[in-house]
């Protein structure tokens, strides 16, 4: 079997779901998780533990893999002397985009340097968040540029000075590793397997979930650092294929 991530955590709140997953897990001859944190869940909730094993998934690094910042940033049309955030994700309530728009909208009150923020997908929320950036006033900073294939985002991401996963839940998302493997930082909120890989100050920093004041202050404090890209790779290393 194979837990993925936010399904187990949503899932394992509904006793019917709940029964049922311990009940097949514990019959399967084994269960991939995508995170230690999923393998606890489980086993919490009535999993054999010896079941259960941790594998990370793996990053395509002929894809995702360092570039020219200032050469991506001239081929995507972005501005070239702009600090730049990078969010990949569904414009879903989980994923809580409007958190990083509300933090980067106080971030370009506060902050001396121009601030660009680039949203990468689409859902429900998608319209809703770029009302709000424009009636927060940082909309003209905002680029929401829909769906992009895997080797589109690893350009946007050799453009950008950062990834930020402001997620309520999360097993450990792809986006994150793919990201290390461009040398890029991220700042993320500690929620689920998030914590077992950005584990260094070099990586980036980590939030608590739903706080656009720790949110702002960790982007605007990663920002001001120079990226020490050559520990990022060498972490990043572990998760290739």
């Amino acid at each position: 079997a194979l837990a993925q991530g936010t399904d187990v955590h949503s899932y394992l709140h509904m006793p019917l779901r709940r029964h049922a997953i311990v009940q097949a897990l514990s019959r399967a001859a084994a269960t991939i998780t995508r995170s230690r944190d999923l393998s606890t869940r489980l086993h919490d909730a009535g999993v054999p533990f010896m079941k259960l094993r941790p594998i990370y998934n793996g990053v395509d690094t002929a894809t995702f893999r360092p570039g020219d910042a200032l050469a991506a940033r001239k081929e995507l049309g972005l501005p070239l002397d702009s600090q730049m955030i990078l969010y990949v994700g569904n414009f879903l309530p989980v994923k809580n985009p409007l958190l990083l728009i509300s933090a980067h909208a106080r971030l370009c009150r506060t902050s001396s340097e121009s601030c660009e923020l680039v949203m990468i997908g689409t859902g429900p929320l998608e319209a809703k968040a770029r009302r709000m950036a424009n009636k927060l006033g940082s909309g003209a900073n905002v680029h929401l540029v829909g769906r992009k294939s895997p080797a589109e985002v690893a350009r946007f991401m050799q453009a950008a000075d950062l990834l930020c996963v402001p997620s309520k839940q999360e097993g450990v998302p792809n986006v994150i590793l793919e990201a290390f493997a461009c040398g890029l930082r991220a700042v993320a909120t500690r929620v689920g397997g998030i914590p077992e890989v950005l584990d260094k100050d070099c990586l980036g920093r980590l939030v608590p979930s739903a706080d656009a004041d720790a949110l702002e202050k960790a982007l605007g404090q990663t920002l001001m650092e120079s990226p020490t890209r050559d520990a990022i790779l060498r972490h990043a290393a572990q998760f290739s294929w």
